[in-house]
């Protein structure tokens, strides 16, 4: 039987990793929302998950190098720049 210590830590580190993770699921739930209903645009379902991209970077590297803040614009900013690229 394993140990208590060989268990994966699955908690979050602090709230900013909710706050990050919160910020992808609604950017990519808005992003398909809108391409689809809103204008109408069948978009493959790779771009429309594009904003996990940026959350499963700030996940492998634990937040380094950007803060908290940071991590939200650029999930933000991939969302947008995909919605302008499949909404022109």
């Amino acid at each position: 039987m394993a140990s208590s210590d060989d268990a994966p830590d699955l908690s979050l580190r602090s709230s900013s990793d909710l706050k990050v993770a919160l910020v992808a699921a609604a950017c990519t739930v808005g992003l398909s929302l809108v391409l689809r209903y809103g204008l109408s645009a069948e978009v493959p379902l790779f771009y429309r998950l594009s904003p996990l991209a940026p959350y499963f970077a700030f996940v492998f590297t634990r937040g380094a190098a950007l803060s908290e803040r940071a991590w939200q614009l650029l999930i933000v900013a991939v969302s947008l720049v995909t919605l302008g690229v499949f909404g022109l």
